[in-house]
């Protein structure tokens, strides 16, 4: 039976089946992809686990991200928002010689 594919974000803290060497078995994710990075919550040690291997793993949620942090559909997150008074500026830096 495959293993199910856990639903993760960025910020969430997990814990997995084995404790790090340092103690902790917390550990906060840092990157969601094919890879998921992880941030020892002891000793700030960042490690990569495959997929396959994070869900192996997985054992529960320490403590979930904020809804509110989550970009909204469609926006960047890393992207600043454009008001009205930076985009009269670039207006008026493309008409000027």
């Amino acid at each position: 039976m495959p293993t199910p594919i856990v639903p993760i974000k960025t910020g969430d803290v997990v814990r997995l089946k084995k404790p790090h060497p340092c103690g902790a078995n917390a550990w906060e994710v840092v990157r969601v992809g094919m890879d998921i990075g992880l941030r020892c919550t002891g000793c700030d040690r960042k490690v990569m686990l495959v997929r396959l291997e994070f869900d192996r793993r997985f054992r529960g949620f320490v403590e979930r991200a904020n809804e509110s942090a989550e970009a909204p559909s469609g926006g960047r997150a890393d992207a600043p928002e454009r008001t009205d008074e930076s985009a009269s500026h670039s207006r008026e830096d493309a008409t000027r010689p």
